[in-house]
């Protein structure tokens, strides 16, 4: 009896190896239910981030072979960048966004010297800027159109200024309506270009420098620090001819405020690798006068015209390009657009710097 009754607890329906059978089944159950659910999860976090990230990705976008450009950096990103044609247009942009842009920009490998538009998506927002756009800044209390020339020609100084290691620039902007109005300034206190851009009282006005020495630091002052945007201009290298009439004596100079040059503004001049009466090159053009600008230099050209602002009359602006074959004179663009005046260097008129951001 005793015999029968312990083969029926351990053997019978519900006996304990039934029991034993019936646990070790659902542990298994519920083992297959929480990988089922950890898969799922893993599932749909590919969906998300495009991707497992790991060695191996089984479909989705795979991981940015660029170390300098995440596909999930901190902070803007540009999701898409064309060398396709742009139409300039007015952005009411405030300068924080466009300095976000500008971050977006040196972050992105797809933006070059050729790129005329960049789309960046900032704080959710997609913003879209071009070769060509205008925006305002404010110069004493007074508003003024600036201009888009391009992206990431000129060279930084501070090659951290975006974090990381970048050494362009990211957007470059030249004034549309001269920066002072209707105030002439002089290039010199004298009737000379001995020094070329650098040596200039022009150059010491705009930035606050008080020497001539080319690699200035420090942050933006003179005029410039009257600009609304002051805190977000860049300090870039700029080239310039030292000796009017030797083409051998191009350097270049620090600054955050610069005139432009004849060669960043056409692409030829009086003989064969002149630019107007520059005796040589002071940087390229920049894109903006590339594919605006395409008349003969010493023809009229309402893409080089310049007001003292965006309801006054056209001036004629100052060129940091001193001329060939005279040591008091510099460069200028006439109201018209044509750049056959020149000028001596004591003589009063417009300004329209550029920046970079």
């Amino acid at each position: 009896i005793l015999a029968g009754v312990t083969l029926f607890y351990v053997l019978g329906d519900n006996g304990i190896l039934k029991a034993a059978q019936d646990a070790k089944k659902q542990t298994e159950d519920a083992i297959k239910n929480e990988q089922q659910s950890l898969g799922d999860l893993a599932n749909q976090l590919k969906e998300v981030y495009g991707g497992d990230n790991g060695d191996n990705n089984q479909g989705g976008n795979t991981q940015n072979p660029d170390p300098d450009t995440p596909d999930k950096p901190d902070g803007p990103i540009v999701d898409d960048s064309s060398s396709s044609d742009h139409t300039g247009t007015t952005v009411d942009y405030t300068w924080e966004q466009i300095d976000k842009i500008a971050q977006a920009i040196a972050n992105s490998s797809k933006v070059t010297n050729e790129t005329t538009e960049v789309t960046a998506n900032i704080d959710g927002t997609n913003l879209k800027l071009g070769v060509g756009d205008i925006a305002t800044v404010q110069y004493s209390g007074t508003s003024v159109r600036v201009r888009v020339l391009g992206f990431k020609h000129d060279d930084l100084v501070n090659t951290g200024a975006y974090g990381g290691n970048h050494s362009k620039a990211s957007i470059s902007f030249e004034f549309l309506d001269c920066m002072t109005g209707s105030t002439y300034m002089k290039m010199n206190t004298s009737h000379t270009n001995s020094g070329g851009w650098a040596a200039t009282q022009m150059r010491k006005d705009l930035n606050g420098y008080t020497t001539s020495d080319a690699t200035q630091s420090g942050a933006i002052g003179g005029l410039g620090a009257n600009l609304s945007n002051k805190s977000y201009i860049k300090q870039v290298k700029k080239k310039y001819i030292a000796t009017y009439n030797s083409a051998s004596s191009v350097t270049t100079c620090n600054d955050y405020l610069w005139l432009l040059a004849a060669s960043e503004v056409v692409s030829s001049g009086y003989q064969s690798g002149a630019y107007v009466y520059a005796i040589t090159s002071e940087g390229s053009q920049y894109p903006y006068y590339q594919k605006n600008a395409t008349e003969a230099w010493n023809s009229p050209s309402a893409n080089r015209a310049k007001k003292t602002s965006a309801s006054g009359s056209a001036g004629s602006w100052w060129l940091r390009s001193p001329h060939y074959n005279d040591s008091s004179v510099f460069c200028n663009v006439h109201g018209d657009g044509n750049i056959i005046y020149i000028w001596n260097a004591a003589s009063n008129f417009s300004v329209a710097p550029g920046f970079s951001i």
